[in-house]
């Protein structure tokens, strides 16, 4: 299901870039419990000065390093798929059922809908268009001159 085309189904006049942001950030990585004490290191952004005590997230921040974990056992690469990250719109945020509805009949409009014609294919079925009636002012003419 592609959750943008399905808002903007449900609301048309929605902006993507202002009323709603959907995001997929791929494969991403879960820890298990217990596992951030085993993989976390302390990174110095910047020694105190002499006599400054040191203040975490100004002379140093706590990061996990995954080098020290082991996939499977201490974390977990989980697949979490699109989603909507920001909601700006007065109408309520629809639900993924309401989502999934509207993408189906999304769908189905499109199924329903004539196929577009290449530029090609336009100039050639106006020229059809424009033969036939020519003919039938030749027959006109035809007819005229007959009387």
């Amino acid at each position: 299901m592609n959750i943008a085309v399905a808002i903007k189904h449900l609301y048309p006049y929605a902006d993507p870039l202002r009323d709603f942001i959907v995001l997929d950030n791929g494969p991403e990585l879960v820890l298990r419990p217990g596992a951030e004490e085993k993989g976390r290191v302390r990174y110095e952004i910047k020694p105190p000065q002499n006599g400054e005590e040191s203040v975490e997230g100004v002379h140093y921040r706590y990061g996990i390093d995954y080098n020290r974990l082991t996939e499977g056992e201490d974390y977990d690469i989980v697949e979490r798929g699109p989603y909507i990250a920001a909601w700006n719109l007065d109408a309520p945020q629809p639900t993924e059922q309401e989502l999934q509805a509207a993408w189906e009949t999304y769908q189905e409009a499109e199924a329903n809908k004539p196929p577009q014609l290449t530029e090609n294919e336009q100039l050639r079925a106006e020229n059809a268009s424009l033969h036939g009636r020519l003919g039938d002012v030749e027959v006109i003419m035809a007819e005229l001159l007959s009387i």
